[in-house]
């Protein structure tokens, strides 16, 4: 999530007062930083690596099978998914003033990647994304194939995370949930090998499921789907079809996810050969729904890098059978 560069939302009553900064919805799209592995406001908390930056680690939080998220009374919390028995609280939903989630107005990237180090691209390096304003309808699923990519040529200490996503908006109150296709190690682990979680994050904490090992060459489905509603605000599930153990997570009583975006998000990357070793990488079968009946997308390619690569192509806004290109 590099974003987060994420944004869009309709303040929920619950959320008004400690989410939401506005009540319209945002265009936008996100903005990359250069976050580095450093140590927290403290100067001694470890800081580790998210789809959103790198985050405090007691910031990140792992939801193990038969659990799931919920906001109440402004707290987002664990519950048991059987009974709805509360078995940690995070603390508030408050709105925080990092530059994680900071949005460049004009929807274009700016590079400001010198911290890391030289030249090195962090954040969202490529995506598109569709801000579902233009209707009343809420997106009630969002589905997406592709195949996991070969091995970089360059293994060295980068990250690469692909995804496709839903966000409340794009400002520093949003929220994102996507099931996350990862190179490289983040809070959830990994390593120089493909795997792959779910993943939420708030504007503040990340929660993450189980992280699972795939192969280059397997075939991957993400999916995320409305489960229902509490009261003006919406629950949400992301899963891998197919990895019903791994890594699902579902979140309930959030402001309507109306922002979708298909994204390749990198850390540490300072050189072409550490990218996927192709060409290219297909987003395909792109599915949205409101309801039974499909959205009308027109998706809007976004370059986050001053180079001519990676970058974002839009080969159908169909739904279903839609498709996107990251280009490597």
């Amino acid at each position: 999530m590099r974003i987060f560069t994420h944004n869009h939302y309709c303040a929920a009553a619950l959320l008004a007062v400690t989410i939401l900064a506005g009540c319209s919805k945002d265009s936008h799209a996100p903005k990359p930083v250069s976050n580095t592995p450093s140590t927290g406001s403290t100067g001694t908390e470890e800081m580790v690596l998210t789809p959103a930056g790198y985050m405090p680690k007691s910031s990140t939080h792992f939801i193990e099978p038969g659990t799931e998220l919920r906001v109440f009374n402004g707290h987002i919390q664990k519950i048991e998914s059987v009974s709805g028995k509360m078995l940690q609280d995070f603390g508030p939903v408050t709105v925080t003033d990092d530059p994680v989630h900071s949005i460049n107005t004009n929807g274009n990237f700016e590079q400001s990647f010198s911290s890391v180090e030289p030249a090195a691209v962090n954040g969202w390096a490529a995506y598109t994304y569709w801000s579902n304003t233009a209707t009343t309808k809420p997106v009630t699923s969002f589905t997406t194939n592709w195949t996991v990519p070969a091995v970089p040529k360059t293994q060295g200490a980068q990250t690469i995370f692909l995804f496709n996503g839903m966000q409340d908006g794009t400002t520093s109150s949003s929220y994102i949930i996507q099931p996350v296709l990862q190179w490289g190690s983040s809070a959830a682990g990994g390593g120089k090998y493909w795997a792959i979680t779910n993943w939420f994050v708030s504007s503040k904490q990340t929660f993450y499921g189980t992280l699972e090992t795939v192969s280059a060459g397997t075939a991957l489905q993400g999916v995320m789907t409305e489960t229902g509603t509490t009261g003006s605000n919406y629950n949400y599930k992301s899963v891998f079809t197919g990895y019903p153990t791994a890594s699902s997570i579902t979140v309930s009583n959030e402001p309507e996810a109306f922002w979708c975006a298909e994204t390749l998000e990198v850390y540490s990357v300072t050189k072409a050969a550490q990218y996927p070793n192709q060409t290219s990488m297909p987003f395909s079968s792109i599915q949205i729904l409101q309801g039974s009946t499909n959205a009308s997308i027109s998706w809007t390619p976004v370059l986050g890098t001053s180079g001519a690569l990676p970058k974002a192509v839009v080969n159908s806004n169909s739904s279903p059978g839609g498709s996107v290109t990251i280009d490597f």
